[in-house]
């Protein structure tokens, strides 16, 4: 049975509540955080991060085969990188948007993409280690096989 005249124990939750209020100051209230002051420009939810355009990656890959030159190939690491720069953080998460567009390019006849060499036999199926060519590249020779 409790004491009637001592206080509840206070609980993780109830000393975390209090913790967080010892900063506030005693004439906030509430509502005034959430109301936006009318000088103050409308704000948008915070925005995901939002990568590079599809158009940018394909110009990228296109841009990337044709200085490779003819029956060369480009790894698709190095379209990220050339898009995001050297730091993994930014081009890594653009790898599987490159495949995306990688694929895109190749049902639409832009690109190939290789495996071993080889065009892959289903674009929208395929594991591992690939490169991206210029169709020309994929039909006959391929002098750069998968080094990358």
């Amino acid at each position: 049975m409790t004491n009637p005249k001592k206080p509840p124990a206070k609980t993780a939750a109830t000393r975390a509540a209090a913790k967080a209020s010892k900063g506030k100051k005693p004439t906030e209230k509430p509502e005034a955080k959430t109301a936006p002051s009318p000088k103050a420009a409308p704000q948008s939810a915070p925005a995901a991060r939002k990568g590079p355009s599809e158009d940018l990656i394909a110009e990228t890959i296109l841009r990337l085969l044709e200085a490779r030159g003819p029956g060369k190939t480009v790894c698709p690491s190095e379209v990220a990188r050339d898009i995001g720069g050297s730091q993994p953080e930014v081009w890594s998460p653009m790898m599987q948007p490159v495949r995306r567009i990688a694929v895109r390019m190749t049902k639409a006849g832009q690109i190939a993409i290789l495996r071993k060499g080889k065009p892959v036999e289903d674009v929208d199926d395929f594991r591992g280690i690939y490169r991206l060519a210029l169709p020309s590249a994929a039909a006959g020779d391929e002098t750069d096989a998968d080094d990358a």
